[in-house]
């Protein structure tokens, strides 16, 4: 099965590249604006290429009983739908961000009864059983995924590098840790979107669309109820290893907020958009998020994972220097 991993990455290098020749045939291009971290029209829709690759990964998977049908609908199912709004959305079909939330909610919903709800999990040195408020907490985390990751992904390569380490870690945690085939399944997931990332190198040659980047942070945050249910611990270090992403769209959506902002419409002040402005460059910025994912957020992960530290500690030991970051750099803020 290991086999499976290369192949799907070919096969996602393809499709991008036949995905953005169509594209730009079909005059689906982004154009920039003034809240845009572009300069060029750029081809959109690589999304679609992840999702396809990615279902075909599930689907081998499930064939050759690496994951059970439950696990397989538990993520399947919703997130097709997530992706299908997505793709709308993109097309300028579904218009309204009430609609779109509607749908999220829905989806989310789905995921956590297929997932039989939030198991008991490990805070602090007991495991805690959260019942109904736990469920409910469930739905609003997968929501907040998909959305934060649609926030996030506003400069080259950002969400690539993020989901692919993130899913690197996870499953080097599985394959380690545990006697778990869960790892196939975190991997799928990071083989689907390295074959994008090539298209997605400063300049960007296509953008992944939010038929990809809310698909991709559904299905991440659907992953983690997947392996909750077995190993918690790993699930809880998944969470460590996001804390880019969570910190800074969390810092930005709370500031906004308080500053009594529209929250839906577009902007430029995440905490990596004023720094790759600062820097008037995007790679430094996706590279080094991804060397804070591995060299800062991963040796966290794997003290968690290993029971070395308990999951609360974790989590404040990872997730308070990003804040710290994060504020620094005027998250939420205007900045002329």
């Amino acid at each position: 099965m290991i086999y499976l991993v290369p192949v799907l990455a070919i096969a996602s290098f393809v499709l991008t590249a036949t995905i953005r020749k169509r594209a730009i045939i079909n005059n689906h291009l982004d154009i920039p604006n003034e809240r845009s971290s572009h300069s060029l029209p750029t081809p959109r829709g690589a999304g679609i290429a992840i999702v396809a690759t990615f279902f075909v990964g599930l689907l081998v998977l499930l064939i050759n009983d690496a994951i059970s049908g439950r696990d397989f609908f538990t993520v399947a199912a919703p997130g097709f739908i997530v992706a299908l709004i997505g793709r709308l959305d993109d097309l300028g079909r579904v218009t309204s961000a009430k609609l779109r939330l509607v749908g999220h909610f829905i989806c989310a919903s789905i995921t956590v009864w297929l997932a039989t709800g939030l198991p008991a999990l490990p805070l602090t040195e007991s495991i805690i059983d959260f019942g109904v408020a736990g469920d409910i907490a469930a739905v609003v985390y997968l929501v907040w995924m998909l959305n934060l990751f649609n926030f996030m992904d506003g400069i080259d390569l950002i969400t690539g590098i993020q989901t692919f380490t993130t899913c690197l870690g996870a499953a080097i945690l599985l394959a380690v840790s545990t006697d778990s085939d869960l790892w196939l399944l975190v991997a799928v997931l990071a083989a689907a979107v390295f074959g994008f990332m090539y298209f997605n190198l400063p300049p960007a040659k296509i953008f992944l669309g939010d038929v990809g980047s809310g698909f991709i942070g559904f299905t991440i945050g659907a992953i983690s109820l997947v392996v909750a249910k077995d190993e918690p611990l790993v699930a809880w270090a998944m969470i460590i290893l996001l804390g880019v992403f969570v910190t800074d769209s969390t810092v930005t959506l709370l500031r906004r907020l308080l500053m009594r902002e529209h929250v839906y419409v577009a902007h430029r002040t995440h905490a990596y958009q004023h720094l790759s402005k600062k820097l008037n460059r995007h790679l430094p910025v996706s590279v080094g998020v991804g060397a804070i994912n591995l060299f800062f957020l991963l040796p966290i992960a794997w003290l968690v994972s290993e029971s070395v530290i308990i999951p609360i500690f974790g989590i404040l030991i990872a997730y308070v220097p990003l804040v710290i970051v994060v504020v620094l750099l005027k998250a939420g803020k205007k900045i002329n």
